[in-house]
């Protein structure tokens, strides 16, 4: 039986590293992880620590780990922009390293530490990001979470990169100032301070109520909630995880 995973979600907060993935005010694309960075996070990922992690997997104790040479910077959707249409799209969410084990295809999550040193802070199964920034072909990768969507941005444009996106948004690209009506409406109403939060409902977002709740990595160690506080959205404090990603 696929065992369901809750994780806890807070808002990126007193992050020293922030600049780096900071937007100019009033831009709707997040400025893009510097390559540099991202090297960083991939050295994070063949680290000890992360060694450690991926010792973990169940069912690969004598299976070699082997971890790619790329990382890739995954967003997700920001709350600002539910509220307000010239808030950036996204906020840096991890960076993702696909990597395999005894036959497992698994993605290996890192982030800066308050200092900014990257760090591994999860391992999952699956590599799901490694397909969608492949689908992405070098646009801004996002996913919101809540539905299990994962979108392409570019030139002020959204575009589903799979079936969860198409369902949400149709199967054309939308231009942001639409995407920002459809998730205001979704989620404007669910917000930290709504009366809909303050009834106690789980992150002021039921998934499980609203929408099919969405399919995820089986993560094999909760995130480091003290790394960096950027592990999701301020308005989704539980996300359901299984085995794959429903896509």
């Amino acid at each position: 039986m696929r065992r369901l995973l809750r994780c806890a979600a807070v808002l990126a907060a007193g992050l020293g590293f922030a600049l780096a993935f900071a937007a100019p005010a009033g831009a709707a694309v997040p400025q893009p992880v510097a390559p540099s960075e991202l090297s960083k996070a991939t050295n994070a990922a063949h680290s000890s620590d992360a060694a450690r992690l991926l010792a973990k997997v169940p069912g690969t104790a004598k299976a070699a780990a082997s971890v790619g040479s790329d990382s890739h910077a995954i967003y997700a959707l920001n709350p600002a922009f539910v509220r307000d249409a010239s808030a950036p799209v996204a906020t840096f969410w991890y960076a993702a390293t696909a990597a395999s084990k005894g036959g497992q295809a698994l993605t290996v999550f890192t982030e800066p530490d308050s200092s900014g040193v990257w760090q591994p802070v999860n391992v999952a199964s699956g590599n799901t990001e490694s397909r969608m920034a492949a689908a992405a072909d070098g646009a801004l990768l996002f996913t919101e979470p809540q539905v299990g969507a994962w979108y392409a941005l570019a030139s002020g444009q959204i575009r589903p990169l799979n079936p969860s996106a198409v369902k949400s948004i149709g199967a054309k690209p939308i231009t942001v100032a639409a995407y920002q009506e459809l998730v205001s409406h979704r989620y404007a109403d669910k917000l930290p301070g709504s009366a809909y939060n303050e009834s106690g409902m789980a992150g002021g977002y039921d998934t499980a109520a609203v929408v099919k709740a969405p399919t995820s990595h089986s993560t094999y160690l909760l995130p480091i909630a003290a790394a960096s506080g950027v592990l999701a959205l301020a308005f989704l404090l539980v996300v359901r995880r299984k085995m794959t990603y429903n896509d």
